[in-house]
């Protein structure tokens, strides 16, 4: 058939190893089917057909003799694809393990039977304040998961029997035929969640699933100038196993800014703050006291002809001794005195 691999990857036909790992990994990443969330069924469908497109390319133009046949023919059959099929799960657990552990995020793509698989992680995002982003934060915080039940510890309840769905293998293999051949997939059975058994006789509490919801705690740090979406990762924190072939998943905090963005602004460690100052005294200048985010007491000296957007730069008083800088914004009032706009009348006279 014809079909263009590369433009399928987004490279051109140039393009080095190197460039065809990192355009499968990020286009793997996007259209993987573990990462549609609440995409509706045709979205999901669609991103499917994607992933499969995308690491059959790959598996093409990864192997030098495979792409140099098909740079000279420009077409691809069943013969450049293994008699044996193609298990993309592998190809991406494979792409995945050398980048930060990206291939144990996304299920159980060409796990064995009875080896250990992990729960869900939880994503929570912790809102901060001006205080908590200059000072640093450090809190215990709660939050939803689902823990191991306590009735049937775990085990969903009593009466094992053999799960008809997989017949006691705790995975299924689908077989299609793509235009790029033979294409063969395996998946962990999610009728027994891969444990080839399932239960006759199920607890009450948890209603056979082996886990509850539940509150957890867990501390939380995060250092001062932290960067708005600079998650930590707690490691067993998340959801937990059910059993021993599940692990416990992680806790993902992500701290998000809940600053008045009409008076503060953060870039790195540099810290703005908008200071309204009467018109006179900008005019005239003056010298403030003022209390910054992390109670320190300071003295701020606003320059005479002081106009809206003049900066007054206080070095060392920023996050981790960056700048602390003021922008100034004339306040004008909204009524004046009598003898007040009498003064400003003679003095616009005498100035016309």
């Amino acid at each position: 058939m014809n079909k263009d691999l590369y433009k399928i990857l987004e490279v051109d036909k140039n393009a080095s190893d190197d460039d065809l790992k990192k355009a499968y990994r990020k286009l793997s990443l996007k259209y993987h089917p573990d990462r549609q969330g609440n995409k509706s069924d045709k979205e999901k469908k669609e991103a499917e057909e994607k992933f499969k497109e995308v690491s059959m390319a790959y598996s093409v133009l990864s192997d030098h003799d495979k792409r140099s046949k098909y740079d000279r023919f420009g077409t691809i059959d069943d013969n450049m694809m293994d008699g044996s099929g193609f298990d993309m799960g592998d190809l991406f657990k494979q792409m995945m393990s050398g980048f930060g552990g990206f291939g144990d995020m996304f299920g159980d793509f060409g796990r064995q039977r009875n080896q250990p698989s992990e729960a869900q992680s939880i994503q929570v995002n912790i809102p901060l304040s001006i205080e908590d982003i200059f000072n640093g934060y450090d809190h215990e915080i709660e939050y939803d998961a689902f823990v191991k039940c306590d009735s049937c510890n775990g085990t969903g309840g009593t009466g094992l029997e053999t799960c008809p769905h997989c017949h006691g293998t705790g995975r299924f293999t689908e077989v299609q035929r793509t235009g790029f051949g033979i294409m063969q997939s395996t998946h962990v059975c999610n009728h027994c969640n891969g444990t080839g058994q399932i239960i006759k006789n199920k607890c009450s509490k948890c209603n056979g699933e082996g886990i509850i919801r539940k509150k957890k705690k867990c501390r939380v740090t995060f250092r001062p100038g932290v960067s708005d979406g600079e998650y930590k990762v707690f490691t067993g924190f998340g959801n937990e196993g059910k059993n021993s072939y599940i692990k416990n998943g992680n806790l993902i905090a992500v701290p998000r800014y809940n600053i008045d963005t009409n008076k503060y602004a953060i870039n790195d460690s540099g810290v703005y703050e908008l200071l309204d100052i009467n018109y006179y005294d900008c005019i005239l200048g003056t010298t403030i006291e003022h209390i910054l985010p992390n109670k320190k007491k300071v003295t701020v000296k606003i320059p005479e002809y002081s106009k809206d957007g003049t900066q007054v730069v206080l070095n060392g008083e920023g996050i981790n001794g960056g700048k602390y800088i003021f922008i100034i914004k004339p306040k004008l009032p909204t009524y004046i005195k009598t003898k007040e706009k009498e003064l400003l009348k003679k003095i616009k006279n005498e100035n016309s």
